[in-house]
């Protein structure tokens, strides 16, 4: 049974925590973009329940990691050099990225699904549009302090990922309503 004693240590569930909620996060994002594709109308509301699920599950998988890091007894750190970004012991700028990434997800994701009527329309998606930096530190975090980079599992998951959401924000700045230019009243004089 060592390896049930390998699994459910607190180091491994660390590391699963982490990738997990990089997956899901990276699934709600990736939802989200795929949501606004006019090819992809019909499957809209199936994607949207897909982002907000997928959202909060990376949220509750990160906020665990992060709880998990506290209570560990072989790199533990304070609660303080969690949620103070750049103060942890143990490779400060990294984990600053981690603890900033949580924060501006969490910031989306509650302004989405509490504040949006009180937001607006523009100022919301000014603000949903912070989980691409959030992505982007929670992915350098996982490349820099992750102890399972380098692995064949993680090196793939992160390339494949960082490629696809590249690609689709790519292709989302393409099919983006174009501003029309205003429209010239027609001349009142006849010829």
């Amino acid at each position: 049974m060592d390896w049930m004693k390998w699994l459910f240590s607190t180091w491994t569930m660390i590391r699963l925590s982490g990738l997990t909620g990089h997956f899901f996060l990276t699934l709600s994002v990736l939802a989200g973009l795929l949501g606004s594709f006019p090819a992809l109308r019909k499957q809209k509301a199936r994607l949207h329940n897909i982002h907000l699920y997928s959202g909060w599950a990376g949220l509750l998988a990160i906020v665990l990691h992060a709880t998990l890091i506290v209570v560990d007894t072989y790199a533990p750190l304070r609660l303080l050099e969690i949620l103070i970004p750049g103060t942890a012991s143990y490779e400060p700028l990294w984990n600053a990225f981690g603890t900033i990434s949580l924060y501006l997800f969490g910031f989306v994701l509650v302004t989405s699904d509490f504040l949006k009527e009180a937001l607006g329309k523009t100022l919301w998606k000014l603000t949903h549009w912070l989980v691409l930096p959030a992505w982007l530190l929670m992915t350098l975090h996982g490349i820099f302090i992750g102890t399972d980079t380098g692995t064949l599992f993680t090196t793939i998951w992160y390339a494949c990922s960082t490629l696809t959401l590249f690609t689709l924000i790519l292709y989302r700045m393409q099919i983006r309503p174009k501003t029309a230019a205003p429209k010239k009243q027609a001349s009142s004089f006849v010829k």
